[in-house]
């Protein structure tokens, strides 16, 4: 029985008689891209192999400058199928990106706004299309760009990354072949040092904005020789390329979702809550909580500076609040002047100090004793709530007009709750 994977697939394709050779042809691509979630009759996959036969020519890969994902989509069906959905591809057009790129455009002018380019539409560090004027560029972290990296230089802040730009693909798949381009291996693909260019940021004060990559080095994972791409790019079953292009065996491919926080699942598998123990003693009370990082190998939370988790401890007499405490574990910067940025395009470019940072680190447990006074009570019940928070500004259009709309993320990580008893 054919998926409804497929039958999605196969409304799209044109049906039109003149076209009718080549409807069959992708009509077997369209089959077997998603041959990893259902399991085809004999005879259907022995009349898939006979159509591939009829198969279209090869996609044209651009020698002389940056690839379409459209025609990386053609063969990588199902890795393109669903990068396109990931947050990878859009960098450049998402509303958060666009209303935060505009402000640093208006505030320090368009020359220095740029630097938000070189991981945002990365393809400007060749060719420098900083208006986005080719269509390539606005596809965000495209495959040709990832694909195309050769070799990282850490130590080179303007340009860490090297290219080669043209029809030789870069990957981490050991002795690939491939009939519409050359491959070459790079184990590169499959280390953190491909991921630091853009995770790991200093601004011209010298201050570490983002520090993704430094968190993960400085951890236990890097000690271990676990790298970013094992929790954020896992392999599962299925095929690199489609059937009607190469006959090879099903293996493992990466699907390229790159999933990080806004996985609200990920997230919340990363951190443990727990109430460890109480004391209650005439009006005072003492709550004690734990919070573990125990599944990220960076800082929990990590990335942007506006992104902050908030731990809300709070007591009650029956379902009456009695009083709570709010502990925050987050990032705060502040300018030369020292007043506390909170806007991300001017951490960028202005933060000059760390003013606090409460994050909790990889495999990092964090012990906190909460202190109540006054309590007036003869029964209590303690809540733990520990949640994660991003508030920004999207830019909309709608009808060609454009505004700049408050966006505020807020999710549940964690609750527990427990019956006190006064001592």
């Amino acid at each position: 029985m054919v998926s409804a994977g497929v039958v999605s697939a196969l409304d799209l394709l044109d049906r039109s008689p003149r076209n009718v050779s080549r409807w069959r042809t992708r009509l077997c691509i369209a089959i077997m891209s998603v041959v990893w979630v259902c399991d085809l009759p004999p005879a259907m996959g022995q009349l898939a192999q006979t159509v591939a036969t009829q198969a279209d020519e090869l996609p044209k890969v651009n020698k002389e400058g940056w690839t379409s994902s459209a025609v990386c989509g053609e063969c990588h069906q199902a890795i393109h199928a669903v990068w396109q959905h990931s947050l990878h591809a859009m960098s450049w057009s998402n509303g958060v990106f666009q209303a935060r790129y505009r402000r640093s455009i208006e505030r320090y002018g368009e020359e220095q706004a740029r630097a938000c380019l070189s991981c945002h539409a990365p393809t400007v560090r060749h060719g420098g299309d900083f208006g986005v004027k080719n269509a390539v560029t606005a596809e965000g972290v495209t495959c040709d760009f990832c694909h195309s990296v050769n070799a990282v230089d850490l130590s080179d802040s303007s340009d860490p990354f090297r290219l080669t730009v043209g029809g030789s693909k870069h990957g981490p798949l050991r002795h690939a072949q491939s009939p519409a381009h050359e491959v070459q291996d790079s184990q590169l693909h499959t280390r953190s040092e491909f991921c630091a260019p853009c995770h790991e940021y200093r601004n011209a004060n010298g201050l570490t904005v983002l520090g993704t990559y430094s968190e993960w080095k400085a951890s236990p994972y890097a000690k271990r020789g676990k790298q970013c791409q094992d929790c954020h790019m896992p392999l599962v079953e299925g095929r690199v390329v489609a059937l009607g292009v190469k006959r090879d065996t099903p293996t493992s491919v990466n699907l390229h979702n790159i999933s990080g926080s806004h996985d609200i699942e990920r997230v919340r598998g990363a951190v443990e809550l727990k109430l460890t123990g109480y004391e209650w003693f005439g009006d005072r009370a003492w709550v004690y909580v734990s919070v573990k990082n125990k599944g990220s190998g960076h800082c929990f939370p990590t990335g942007l500076p506006m992104r902050r988790a908030e731990l809300v401890v709070t007591i009650r007499d029956g379902a009456k609040p009695v009083d709570e405490r709010i502990i925050p574990f987050q990032a705060v910067m502040e300018d030369k002047s020292g007043r506390v940025l909170q806007e991300e395009h001017r951490v960028f470019i202005e933060a000059a100090r760390v003013r606090s940072d409460t994050r909790i680190k990889p495999g990092e447990t964090r012990k906190l004793e909460i202190s109540f006074r006054d309590i007036k009570a003869s029964r209590l019940t303690v809540d733990a709530v520990l949640s994660y928070e991003y508030e920004t500004e999207a830019l909309m259009i709608e009808q060609g007009q454009e505004r700049f709309e408050p966006v505020q993320m807020k999710f549940l990580i964690a609750s527990v709750q427990d019956t006190m008893k006064p001592l």
